[in-house]
């Protein structure tokens, strides 16, 4: 069953009393974070908590029990107005011996901060601010105790409250909306690029952004020369017997979605859909499906996508050459793990367990010769007994009669 939202705190409230929860379960004694001029270089965590960007260098000090900031004078005025941080301390002409004497009051064992190899949005603590603050803890206790907040950071990436499922719904749901309206636009003649046109009216209207960049999102895909990947649309028409592939998302209320949606076009004359064509589609159905059994708490990211693979190559289909799905949430690829293969490229992300709470993306693809891309993307949240589909997981292949 779906957990049930009754906790009334702002999401910024809900979110840094759970990394505090986090914190009485972690090796870690505390999380800092710490930015500047976060307008044009935010920490991607950060926002978790607080829309309102920092000029100056600003310091947030989560722990198990307490949570401090200290930003300087002219940024504190909205933090103080926003109740979260329950200390906050203010400088004017530096900060270093304020942030050393918050440090010496809590004395942290540990001091985990924003630097990560494997995970792009566990590292946004800068090259210069890192440094900085390695010059402002040398010759103190502190300078020894910090490393990599990683771990945390996934968890509290990862496992998502009730309130934030319930926006990734509402996006999920409304880019569902979007898609039944513009594939009834669809045309004989009309081009890739003015399929993602009529994506980018639909967002416009909504005022939503794209969850990714608008340049490639939507991305799609007509027939079977059309290119694949992080790719923009390009002037493939679309024409009777051809696969329209769409790969989509909206941000709604900081929250994404991230579908796909195929259909075939029916040929002149009626003539059925090719059997490759329905094979392949079958089998990334049998795939999402098989996906969505699996995912359940504690197994590894890994272990669920070789299942999907070991499944299309049982049916003679080429291995894919991504992962099987991503976290989602205030960013489309949401990092913290990956339902991806053990491959250099992922880094120790497939190694992370699946926790219940998270929301995935399911996304196995064919690359079928002289057709093209067969693929479907699904949104679903980790439930103790397996995945809950979040989108509505179309297992038919929709067949359009287009003039």
């Amino acid at each position: 069953m779906p957990a049930v939202e009754t906790d009334t705190r702002s999401l910024g409230a809900q979110k840094l009393a759970q990394a505090q929860e986090l914190l009485r379960d972690s090796a870690l004694d505390s999380w800092l974070l710490l930015v500047r001029e976060s307008v044009e270089r935010p920490d991607p965590n950060l926002r978790f908590f607080l829309d309102q960007e920092f000029t100056w260098n600003s310091y947030f000090l989560v722990t198990r029990d307490r949570t401090a900031a200290l930003v300087a004078t002219g940024d504190a005025p909205d933090l103080v107005s926003s109740g979260l941080f329950e200390d906050v301390r203010t400088y004017k002409e530096g900060p270093r011996a304020s942030f050393l004497q918050l440090l010496e009051e809590l004395n942290p064992r540990s001091i985990g901060i924003n630097v990560s190899m494997d995970d792009a949005l566990a590292d946004g603590l800068t090259a210069g601010l890192r440094d900085h603050l390695a010059e402002t803890l040398n010759g103190t206790p502190f300078a020894s105790r910090l490393t990599s907040a990683e771990k945390l950071l996934a968890l509290l990436r990862g496992i998502k409250l009730p309130s934030e499922h319930k926006r990734v719904k509402r996006a999920v749901d409304e880019t569902e909306r979007m898609f039944d309206r513009v594939s009834r636009e669809f045309r004989i003649g009309m081009r890739a690029s003015e399929v993602a046109d009529l994506f980018h009216g639909e967002a416009d209207r909504a005022q939503v952004p794209t969850a990714w960049s608008r340049r490639y999102c939507p991305t799609v895909a007509v027939g079977a020369k059309a290119a694949v990947g992080h790719v923009r649309p390009a002037d493939e028409a679309i024409h009777k017997g051809c696969i329209i592939h769409v790969d989509f998302g909206i941000i709604r209320d900081q929250y994404c979605s991230d579908l796909q949606r195929m259909w075939y076009v029916a040929a002149e004359g009626g003539e059925a859909v090719p059997e490759p064509v329905l094979l392949a589609h079958a089998a990334i159905v049998g795939g999402i499906e098989l996906a969505a059994k699996s995912l359940k708490p504690g197994v590894a990211g890994w272990e669920v996508d070789l299942k999907v693979r070991e499944h299309l190559a049982s049916l003679g289909y080429p291995e894919y050459p991504h992962a099987l799905g991503h976290h989602l949430g205030r960013a489309c690829h949401d990092g913290g793990g990956v339902l991806g293969p053990r491959w250099e490229r992922y880094g120790q992300a497939p190694f992370e367990v699946v926790r219940e709470g998270s929301v995935y993306t399911l996304e196995p693809s064919i690359h079928l010769k002289g057709h093209g891309l067969v693929s479907l993307e699904e949104d679903v949240v980790v439930r103790a007994s397996g995945a809950e589909f979040l989108s509505r997981f179309p297992r038919e292949l929709p067949v359009l009669t287009l003039r």
